[in-house]
């Protein structure tokens, strides 16, 4: 029997390539997988049968989408969520939006003119829209962010909490939660046992993004007052998993659970499906 067609979607030049080359060696199991670059992939989409999209992260070159991107928005396996990359807003919008919304996130807003809104606070944490990996951050005093007057920036109190911790979720269900017990070296993560208020906590985004299936990374951190705040939602293509220092066990479970629900993907557009 041949195995479904399946696009794997990655930047093998991103630091980070161990993990997709370990996701697509075991999805060969289940698939046929053609390893491509989105910039090298238009040829290819409409003929496979299935399309994940992994650990690009760099979609934009100085602020201007990259041609693929536009791609993106269109292909129906490729849905973009209007929320976390609102098409009329920049990439991190969402953010005012959920605080506006009396969500439990880190206080955000994008002005010097609105600094008022924010707590008050000595210093305060700057960080671009369209950025990733703290690449372009800043912590300043109010004085230095008034005098710089950032655009296209997020500006929230700087906030000294105990730790960060990520829930990452596939198809709306919790597959495991990791954190940062250093908060200076934020990648280095290790199984953390979450309780039922934490897990209420990432719910509530979770039913907030309208992303039906596939991906998601709720990453927040824990106040000095034991309460979580949100710091960042990641799906779609930049969501990476810790797959190489995940506990094997763990590891085999979630990307099991990856395959079936690329095999459902494929069974539902194909009418293959059971039933």
């Amino acid at each position: 029997m041949n195995r479904p067609s399946l696009l794997f979607l990655t930047d093998l030049n991103n630091g980070a390539e161990q993990e997709d080359i370990l996701i697509a060696d075991f999805l060969r199991r289940d698939f046929e997988v053609l390893v491509r670059h989105p910039s090298d992939s238009e040829s290819l989409e409409k003929s496979v049968e299935a399309i994940i999209i992994r650990n690009v992260w760099n979609d934009t070159t100085y602020g201007k989408p990259e041609p693929w991107y536009a791609r993106w928005r269109v292909h129906p396996d490729l849905p973009i969520h209007d929320d976390l990359y609102m098409r009329e807003g920049e990439y991190k919008d969402y953010l005012l939006k959920l605080y506006a919304d009396g969500f439990p996130v880190i206080p955000t807003i994008d002005t010097v003119r609105a600094i008022d809104e924010l707590p008050e606070s000595e210093t305060y944490f700057i960080k671009p829209k369209d950025g990733f990996d703290a690449i372009d951050t800043h912590v300043l005093s109010r004085e230095e962010l008034l005098a710089m007057n950032p655009e296209h920036h997020l500006i929230q109190p700087f906030v000294d909490f105990e730790y960060e911790i990520s829930f990452y979720y596939l198809d709306k269900k919790l597959q495991y939660v990791l954190h940062a017990p250093d908060k200076t070296e934020r990648w280095r993560l290790e199984p953390f046992k979450p309780a039922e208020d934490d897990i209420r906590f990432a719910e509530r985004f979770v039913r907030w993004n309208r992303q039906r299936r596939g991906i998601e990374r709720i990453d927040a951190c824990r106040l000095k007052d034991g309460s979580l705040q949100l710091m960042e939602i990641t799906d779609q293509g930049g969501v990476y998993l810790s797959i190489p220092t995940l506990p094997e066990e763990m590891r085999l479970l979630f990307l099991g659970n990856l395959s079936d629900s690329l095999q459902a993907l494929v069974a539902f557009r194909t009418g293959t499906q059971a039933g």
